[in-house]
């Protein structure tokens, strides 16, 4: 019983797909022994844990692309890019957005995100002073 197979095959089924599959599990588990059981349970248990690391994952990736999205509006990536970490605006993008490069989805490592955090902060706190600076 290929679990991890039988579990890409369930979540890429229609409704009526996925009732059959659930039968064949049924047929099949009731045929193994207690050890087998206790193997196809294990293998579940990581697969689910698996599926649920990657969903948190993606979740983490959606938010930063929409909050970088949304403050990309008011200030300069390509000056982000340039000055805070010596690359090019588009590096910076398909780090943002998850892009492929190389056969390979490419994000931002932790040591990059907290650079880039602290580009932000450092942006902000120009605005902010400069704001201070023109209203006295």
């Amino acid at each position: 019983m290929d679990i991890k197979k039988i579990l890409s095959d369930y979540h890429k089924a229609s409704d009526l797909e996925k009732l059959e599959i659930e039968e064949s599990i049924k047929n099949d588990y009731a045929l193994l022994s207690d050890d087998e059981k206790k193997e196809v349970q294990r293998i579940f248990l990581e697969s689910r844990d698996e599926i649920i690391r990657q969903g948190k994952i993606a979740i983490k990736e959606l938010t930063l692309k929409s909050e970088l999205e949304r403050v990309s509006q008011y200030i300069s990536m390509s000056y982000i890019a340039k000055n805070y970490f010596g690359k090019s605006r588009q590096w910076l993008n398909n780090r943002i957005k998850g892009n492929t490069v190389n056969g390979k989805p490419v994000v931002f490592t932790g040591n990059e995100l907290k650079q880039l955090s602290s580009a932000l902060d450092n942006l902000s706190i120009e605005i902010k002073d400069t704001a201070l600076r023109i209203s006295n």
